[in-house]
């Protein structure tokens, strides 16, 4: 099925610096070091740019290590405490990781110590007023005390706005320079629990949306890129280059920016993986 020429790719500009995990990655040149912190089996496909130095690094890996490559080395290590050596890695990933950590400064302060001067630090995050993160915080609070799982832990235990986001990394010798704020697409209810649910929820979601004008999926996250300049900001900020998303697959969870015909259609369909996704009312 054709996504149509109104759901695209982000457009990235000439003079505009790569943002997306996509454009970071095939952005990098050959021989460039690249940590995955907090890779679970791999934040993209490590097999798309063998003639990158690629480090995977996470405690646990549910539902198992990324794939192994001449090119990959998998390591099990805390990120509060990376066994690593100062200034490895002209790019750093960090992909919905830091909402999950307990120990949060010291965390961003290994990601800072390893990424090399002039260096590249991806960050993505939830914003903790969207509905979709309080939606998830909620989910693992009636998983734990309502369904009885004590031992369970509650998965989210950072919570972001964009300021603090800045904060956290200008103070530690970065500066950032491309932002886009991102909506939810539901996609972390793929998980085989929650599946059979998300089909009917997201289209719930957009019927809402389409009756009321509230848009449930609005502003989820943070997608930022960082450059090490190695010196603690000061004086008045320089506005990091913003770029736009308007929807996020529930799928394959990458993003698109749609520009929809009028009458609304009832769906769009992603042009990366060619799903189809219900539609809301237009932003």
């Amino acid at each position: 099925m054709s996504p149509g020429p109104w759901a695209k790719k982000p457009a990235r500009l000439p003079d505009e610096p790569p943002l997306f995990l996509h454009e970071l990655i095939a952005d990098a040149p050959p021989g460039a070091r690249v940590l995955d912190a907090g890779c679970g089996p791999g934040s993209w496909r490590y097999a798309d740019r063998p003639d990158l130095e690629v480090v995977g690094l996470d405690i646990k890996f549910p539902p198992g290590p990324p794939p192994g490559a001449p090119h990959v080395s998998v390591l099990r290590a805390d990120l509060a405490k990376l066994p690593l050596r100062d200034e490895s890695f002209e790019l750093t990933i960090c992909h919905y990781v830091l909402e999950h950590v307990t120990q949060l400064e010291p965390c961003c302060a290994e990601l800072a110590r390893v990424t090399r001067q002039g260096g590249t630090l991806y960050l993505s995050v939830p914003r903790a007023a969207s509905f979709d993160d309080r939606l998830y915080r909620f989910a693992g609070y009636f998983a734990k005390y309502a369904m009885g799982k004590f031992q369970k832990r509650i998965e989210h235990q950072q919570r972001f706005d964009l300021e603090k986001v800045l904060r956290l990394f200008e103070a530690r010798g970065f500066v950032a320079e491309s932002l886009a704020h991102v909506p939810a697409g539901f996609s972390w209810m793929n998980d085989p629990r929650t599946k059979r649910l998300q089909g009917p929820f997201t289209g719930a979601v957009a019927t809402l949306q389409r009756l009321t004008g509230i848009d449930l999926a609005k502003d989820a996250n943070f997608v930022l890129t960082f450059r090490k300049t190695g010196a603690a900001a000061r004086g008045p900020r320089t506005p990091p280059r913003l770029r736009r998303v308007t929807h996020v697959c529930r799928e394959c969870g990458e993003h698109a920016v749609l520009d929809p015909p009028e009458p609304l259609p009832a769906n769009w369909i992603c042009p990366w993986c060619g799903k189809p996704n219900p539609l809301g009312g237009q932003r």
